[in-house]
C-alpha cells in the first residue's frame, strides 16, 4: 500500500503511465461538481440531471470502494455499471428503441430487450472510459470534447434541456481536468471514468431518443473512440494472445504513441517529462473527429455510418503505424509500469 493510509492514493497499474503516487479523487470532485451545478439548470433539466446522477451512484460506488481498496474485481464492476443503467431506464423509460439496421428494429421494439441491451451498452462504455484513462487527460478531455460535440448536437435540434446537461457535466468535468493536465496533480481513479463514462453513455442514449429526425446511430459514431479501443483490446487479448480479455496490459494506442511518437517529441523540444501530457494531445484527435462528424452527419444514418467507417479506419491505421515502430513484444517489456 502506498502512503497516505493506502486509500486515496494511484497505484500504478501495468496497463497506466504514471510513476509517482497521486491522490484519485478525481470522481469525488466530479460529483461534486455535478451536484452544485444542478442548481445551475432550469427545472426540466435538472430533473433529469438529478436522475442521471442519482442512478449513477453504484457506477460511482463500485469504482470508489475500488479505489480505497484495489479488491474491487473488474467484473462486479462492470456489473455494478450494467446496474447503473438499468436503473436510468426503468426509471427514465429511455432505452434504444431503434438502430436503422434492417432486422435488429424488430428485437428493440421488445422493451425488455431493448432495455437489457441499453444497460449493458451504458455499462461496456463506461468501461471503456475506464480502459483510456492512461496518461494525464485522455479520458476527461475525450469526455469533455464529445460532450461539447453532444451539446451543440441538441441546441441544432432544439433540444435546449439536454444541451444545458451537456454543458453541465463537461463544466463539472473541466474542474478536474485543468489540475489533471498536464501535471496529474489527482487522477480521476475508477469512481471519476465509470461515472464520467455513465453519464456520456447516458446522453448518447437520450439524445436520438428525445430527436427522433437524428440518426439512431449518432451515440455510437461519438463514442466510436473508446469502442474501438475496447475493442481491439479484447481481440488481441482473445484471439492474439489467448489471455483475459479484461487482463490489463500496455498496448493501448495511447500506450504505444506514448513510448514512441510522444517520447520523440518530448525529447526533441527538450522537454521530456511532457511526454505523458503531450500523449494525450494526440490522441484527443479521435474524439475530436467523431465529435465534429456527428455535428456534420447528425440527421444522415448513411453520413454517420461512412463517419464511423471512417474513425474506426483511421484509429486501425494509426494503431498499426505506431505498432510498426518496434517490436510489440518488446516495446511491451520497455514500457513503464
Amino acid at each position: 500500500m502506498p502512503s497516505g493510509g493506502g486509500y486515496n492514493i494511484r497505484v500504478p497499474g501495468v496497463q497506466k503511465l504514471h510513476v509517482r503516487p497521486t491522490p484519485r479523487i478525481g470522481g469525488i470532485a466530479l460529483v461534486a461538481g455535478a451536484v452544485v451545478s444542478m442548481f445551475l439548470l432550469g427545472s426540466g433539466a435538472a430533473a433529469l440531471w438529478g436522475l442521471i446522477c442519482l442512478t449513477a451512484i453504484p457506477a460511482f460506488l463500485a469504482g470508489l470502494i475500488e479505489d480505497l481498496t484495489k479488491q474491487v474485481g473488474v467484473k462486479t464492476r462492470l456489473c455494478a455499471t450494467i446496474v447503473s443503467g438499468l436503473l436510468f431506464c426503468m426509471i427514465s423509460g429511455y432505452a434504444v428503441r431503434k438502430t436503422a439496421i434492417p432486422g435488429l428494429d424488430v428485437l428493440f421494439g421488445f422493451a425488455p430487450f431493448a432495455v437489457l441491451f441499453t444497460a449493458v451498452a451504458i455499462g461496456g462504455i463506461a468501461n471503456a472510459i475506464n480502459i483510456i484513462d492512461g496518461v494525464n487527460g485522455l479520458a476527461s478531455g475525450a469526455v469533455i470534447i464529445i460532450l461539447l460535440g453532444f451539446a451543440v448536437v441538441a441546441g441544432n435540434a432544439g433540444d435546449m434541456p439536454l444541451q444545458a446537461i451537456c454543458l453541465v457535466a463537461a463544466g463539472s468535468i473541466l474542474g478536474f481536468f485543468l489540475l489533471n493536465y498536464p501535471m496529474g496533480l489527482i487522477f480521476f481513479g475508477d469512481a471519476g471514468a465509470y461515472t464520467a463514462g455513465f453519464v456520456l453513455a447516458v446522453v448518447a442514449v437520450l439524445l436520438p431518443a428525445r430527436n427522433p429526425e437524428l440518426s439512431p446511430l449518432i451515440g455510437l459514431l461519438a463514442l466510436s473512440y473508446p469502442v474501438m479501443e475496447t475493442l481491439v483490446s479484447i481481440h488481441r487479448r482473445l484471439v492474439r494472445e489467448g489471455t483475459n480479455p479484461g487482463q490489463p496490459d500496455r498496448l493501448h494506442l495511447h500506450s504505444l504513441v506514448y513510448r514512441s511518437f510522444a517520447r520523440r517529441a518530448a525529447q526533441a523540444i527538450g522537454l521530456p517529462a511532457m511526454r505523458n501530457p503531450m500523449t494525450s494531445t494526440v490522441m484527443w484527435f479521435f474524439p475530436f473527429l467523431s465529435a465534429l462528424l456527428c455535428v456534420l452527419a447528425a440527421q444522415s444514418t448513411i453520413g454517420v455510418v461512412l463517419s464511423i467507417g471512417l474513425v474506426g479506419a483511421s484509429y486501425l491505421l494509426a494503431y498499426r503505424r505506431v505498432a510498426l515502430l518496434r517490436p510489440i513484444r518488446r516495446r511491451e517489456e520497455e514500457l513503464p509500469a
